[in-house]
């Protein structure tokens, strides 16, 4: 299974990714875990064509964290990114709930 966590708070915001979907395989592919793996890097580029602060991201096999400042004046771009990203992962979850889950934090600054 793969798990999604955006954690917002103390002026930090962390999304880590984890696991395999293994939702079978169609022509050697998992097909719901590479579309994982696309939303995933696709938000690592784009977090980091923004230049955002305190921007971190790491990433291995099946799994990636990336974590930025809130403080930041690009966050509003940022959280938008973000946002289309989560939709994303939320329509997997919809259409793979045995294979993909999803918990979204945030506390107070």
């Amino acid at each position: 299974m793969t798990q999604v966590c955006y954690e917002h708070s103390h002026g930090k915001a962390h999304l880590t990714v984890m696991g395999h979907c293994d939702a079978g395989r169609i022509n050697g592919m998992d097909l719901c875990c590479c579309a994982v793996s696309m939303l995933t890097y696709t938000a690592m580029e784009a977090l980091e064509s923004m230049n955002l602060s305190g921007l971190r991201s790491s990433y291995g096999g099946g799994w990636c964290h990336i974590s930025f400042d809130t403080n930041s004046e690009d966050f509003g771009k940022a959280s938008i990114a973000i946002d289309t990203l989560m939709k994303g992962y939320a329509l997997l979850e919809k259409s793979y709930p045995d294979n993909v889950t999803i918990k979204r934090r945030k506390q107070n600054e």
